[in-house]
């Protein structure tokens, strides 16, 4: 995807974006540090002395993502990092989008509506692990999701003219107009499903979760929000609407934390055993329904792919229209 560049020069990076990379950077490491720690073998604020062995490959997968978010922070403000395609930094933070924010929802405000409606402390500890490692996980990724999100985004509004401004055309006509439609329809219907499976979940019970507590019920409900605001998003587009910053970020919101979520579900019901630590609590027919979502939702996101890429193509000039 070769977005067009806004005129700016490379080593035009503005005091504040620099700032907000480089506490990324410094938010990234205790959570980074904790993992290598327990990939080692020690068995720092966890009670359950098999802690590591049965979790080191989860580790290892986890702390090699947060050195991704290290490199996409030093990216943002780095003279290669204008010059890298543009897939190659927005789908790791697309990823890390759908990752960070519900998780900050549910743990900032989930943990503040457990505490204030007697739920007690959302990060008190349990049999297997001490209470401040839920602190530096939870608050570090609460963090790092404002800052690596922040960071992201006075980048893109340098490097491509859409982001600042918004799309031009009004009702996406071009070549691949037919095949974005029929990705965006796909995937509100996979958003719809999503989010009603979240929301039973956060009701009744069931996913990820045995026993919830309210701030997973809220970081529940906030994936369930999340993909209804990028379905409503998308439905806008398919009814001619033009692309705005608004439209763009929920796009972008909701196609990322159900891809995400969907994905995070299937490859722990597939590869963790039931019994295990962390296992999915999820019957057959959820999980076959997470795999539709996961597909639906890529699908929305490459739909929405197509539509940026129309939007700055020299085709597109003759459908511009006034903002």
């Amino acid at each position: 995807m070769n977005l067009i560049v806004c005129p700016s020069g490379p080593d035009d990076v503005s005091v504040l974006r620099r700032g907000i990379c480089i506490a990324t950077v410094v938010a990234c490491l205790p959570y980074l540090l904790l993992k290598v720690a327990w990939i080692m073998g020690w068995t720092i604020g966890v009670e359950n002395a098999g802690f590591a062995d049965t979790t080191r490959v989860a580790n290892l997968a986890t702390s090699g993502m947060e050195l991704v978010a290290i490199v996409i922070a030093i990216g943002l403000v780095a003279s290669w990092g204008r010059r890298i395609p543009a897939f190659a930094i927005a789908f790791p933070v697309w990823v890390a989008t759908g990752l960070l924010v519900p998780v900050a929802v549910g743990s900032v405000l989930g943990g503040v509506i457990q505490a204030v409606t007697g739920g007690g402390n959302a990060y008190s500890g349990n049999d297997e692990m001490a209470g401040w490692v839920f602190g530096l996980v939870y608050g570090g990724f609460a963090l790092q999701s404002v800052l690596l999100l922040a960071g992201f985004v006075l980048y893109a509004r340098d490097r491509w003219a859409v982001v600042a401004d918004g799309g031009r055309m009004r009702d996406g006509a071009g070549k691949t107009r037919p095949l974005q439609n029929l990705l965006g329809a796909v995937f509100v219907v996979a958003a719809a499903i999503f989010a009603l499976q979240q929301l039973s979940w956060a009701v009744w019970g069931g996913g990820m979760f045995s026993d919830l507590t309210t701030a997973q019920r809220v970081f529940l409900v906030a994936g369930a929000l999340s993909a209804v605001a990028g379905a409503a998003a998308v439905v806008g587009l398919l009814r001619g609407k033009r692309l705005t910053i608004s439209g763009l970020t929920l796009i972008w919101l909701g196609t990322s934390v159900t891809f995400t979520s969907a994905l995070k579900d299937t490859l722990t019901t597939l590869a963790v055993d039931a019994e295990a630590w962390g296992a999915s609590r999820q019957d057959p027919g959820n999980a076959s329904l997470t795999l539709l979502v996961l597909l639906g939702a890529f699908a929305g996101a490459i739909g929405g792919a197509l539509r940026l890429v129309e939007e700055v193509s020299p085709a597109s000039e003759v459908s511009k229209v006034a903002a």
